[in-house]
């Protein structure tokens, strides 16, 4: 069962951090050290990973060591930080309630300051269905990751290919609906 505490972390968590934009930081998008939350949302956000990791001081976050392969080497690394589950729901996921699970077409993508980019369906973290507590790091190993940005930490993937670095975007989406295909008949 997933802590009740953590759904209260989040409320407070984009409460306390949300920045107010100005005119003049628009040289650089997002500012050094902050990253956006956006797409099929009520809110869009863009949070300050300093004062996030300021935060993370005065609340109970989640915690999880982890193993995965990272090229042809194996790395182990503790993480701290908050479930993404808990920061999309309290932004408020557009689900279409007319449509049955609607909520298993949508995925979050996390885009690091490289450009590099991965995904993790909304199913694999829903607590009703996978589970899997993915985590919007702000510590690895103790130290803030403040510098730079959040870490997106997928538990219990073999190799580390989702761990997105330096994160300044995410993005929930729905995928797009299958197009009309033409079946062609098999055989000779």
């Amino acid at each position: 069962m997933r802590n009740p505490i953590g759904r209260r972390v989040a409320v407070g968590l984009v409460a306390a951090m949300t920045l107010a934009v100005t005119a003049g930081a628009a040289s650089a998008w997002p500012p050094q050290g902050s990253f956006v939350i956006g797409g099929k949302l009520e809110h869009t956000m863009l949070l300050s990973t300093e004062e996030i990791a300021d935060y993370l001081a005065t609340t109970n976050p989640h915690v999880y060591t982890v193993t995965f392969q990272a090229g042809t080497a194996v790395e182990t690394h503790t993480f701290t930080g908050f479930l993404l589950y808990d920061v999309l729901t309290f932004l408020g996921p557009k689900f279409d309630p007319a449509v049955r699970n609607d909520k298993l077409r949508f995925y979050a993508s996390a885009t690091g300051s490289d450009g590099y980019q991965a995904i993790v369906a909304w199913g694999e973290f829903d607590p009703t269905f996978e589970n899997k507590p993915v985590l919007l790091a702000f510590t690895q190993d103790g130290k803030s990751l403040a510098g730079g940005g959040p870490r997106l930490v997928v538990p219990d993937d073999i190799r580390g290919g989702r761990y997105v670095s330096d994160v300044v975007s995410i993005r929930l989406d729905r995928v797009l609906p299958d197009p009309v295909v033409e079946f062609l008949p098999l055989g000779p």
